[in-house]
């Protein structure tokens, strides 16, 4: 039997909180992983939620901030990121409900711009290679190109 009981959960859990964000699936799955049963897991992750000390909405909009300030990606690779995190299609289509592609391409160029070396060209490419690496669509990538003063000589390749 499992003498683990629910305060010593959801210390370990405020511990994790300590460190970052979680969405209630990943602490789920961290304390299962720590040795804690089922129950112990959800009666912890409940009283957690109704501290307020897991809020899964807040995660996934605090998740699209840093993610749009720190690692600009698209759409696809954010919506995958949000599901592998446990967030459910609801809450996922709700934090990209005001995603802007051509911004966010835009911010992630802009940042690879200052780091970027060579010819004009060199540099076009690189940036579109790494624009493309993002999951950018072609669109976007084109635009963006464009604005920066860059000429986009790739193939429409959507």
């Amino acid at each position: 039997m499992n003498d683990r009981t629910i305060p010593d959960a959801v210390r370990s859990a405020i511990r994790l909180l300590g460190l970052r964000a979680h969405s209630r699936a990943e602490l789920a799955a961290k304390l299962k992983k720590k040795g804690f049963d089922a129950s112990t897991v959800d009666a912890a992750t409940s009283r957690l939620e109704s501290l307020g000390l897991i809020d899964d909405r807040g995660f996934a909009a605090g998740f699209m901030e840093s993610m749009a300030r720190r690692k600009p990606e698209s759409r696809l690779k954010a919506r995958m990121r949000l599901l592998q995190k446990g967030l459910s299609e609801e809450l996922v289509d709700e934090a990209l409900r005001d995603y802007d592609a051509s911004s966010m391409c835009m911010a992630a160029a802009e940042k690879k711009m200052r780091s970027l070396s060579g010819t004009p060209e060199a540099r076009r490419k690189k940036l579109e290679t790494f624009l493309r690496n993002r999951g950018f669509d072609w669109s976007s990538i084109s635009e963006t190109l464009s604005m920066l003063g860059e000429t986009a000589t790739g193939e429409d390749q959507s």
